[in-house]
Parts: C-alpha cells; structure tokens; sequence
C-alpha cells in the first residue's frame, strides 16, 4: 500500500490503510511501524545502528513506555517484507516511498550530510505516539 501511493500525506494514509480493513488503531500503528522497518532492512549493511526498542508516548497523559521492536508483529512482519523484496531484486530506491516516511530516515539524512557517510551513526528508539486514549494500540 505505501509502496502504491507515495504522494500521500498521513491523513490520506491512514484513511487508504483502513479502507484496506484495518481498524484505525491497526492503521495508525502500520503507518509508524512499517517505515521503520523498511528503514532499519535498507539501512542494515550501511553502517548506521538502530536501537532495539521504542519509546512509545501517550500524549494525553505524557505516560511513556519503552518495549521492543521484534516484539512488535507489525514491524516484524515489515522487515520480512522488506527483506523479501530486496532478496528479490527490489532496489532501495524502490522502497523508498515506505522508508522515507521514517523519521529515522530524515535523521539518517542530517547526519551523513551531503557526503553521505553512514558508517557511525546511532540512532536512538524511536519515538512514537500512541492511538489517543484506546486501549487497543498498546502493544
């Protein structure tokens, strides 16, 4: 899907992945995970070192949590994809309307500045906003 409609802003997203069947909590954590994902499969063998974990915020309470990314089932099942595609002669260039929606991304971008040096950067978890005040987000 994000592959398919990379001049989408995130509210176009978020209605294209629940037009899709997912709930709108489902689609909001999609929208957060699978670029993450894509980025860290893309990223892999640059040099650049992702953090395990993730911050996650509630932003009506301020209440902030940290868990684990491979225990996540949507980022797991990202990175297959992603790994699956490369394997099968996806460019990375071709993921990039997936990838390029992280935040990672743009921070991976200010870093290596205009000589593109990867090798070194460290990237911290992540920080992510949780669905308002469902419960059904939480991982």
């Amino acid at each position: 899907m994000l592959l398919l409609y990379t001049e989408t802003n995130q509210d176009e997203m978020l209605a294209l992945l629940e037009g899709c069947g997912l709930t709108p909590p489902e689609a909001w954590r999609a929208s957060q995970f699978l670029p993450i994902a894509f980025a860290h499969v893309v990223f892999r063998r640059t040099g650049v070192r992702f953090q395990p974990g993730y911050d996650l915020l509630d932003p009506d309470t301020g209440e902030k949590g940290s868990f684990l990314l491979a225990d996540e089932p949507l980022y797991v099942a990202a990175v297959t994809s992603a790994e699956r595609r490369l394997a099968t002669g996806c460019t990375a260039q071709q993921l990039f309307p997936v990838f390029g929606r992280s935040a990672e991304y743009g921070v991976i971008q200010k870093i290596a500045g205009p000589g593109g040096q990867l090798d070194g950067v460290v990237l911290t978890e992540p920080l992510l906003m949780s669905f308002g005040d469902n419960e059904a987000d939480q991982p």
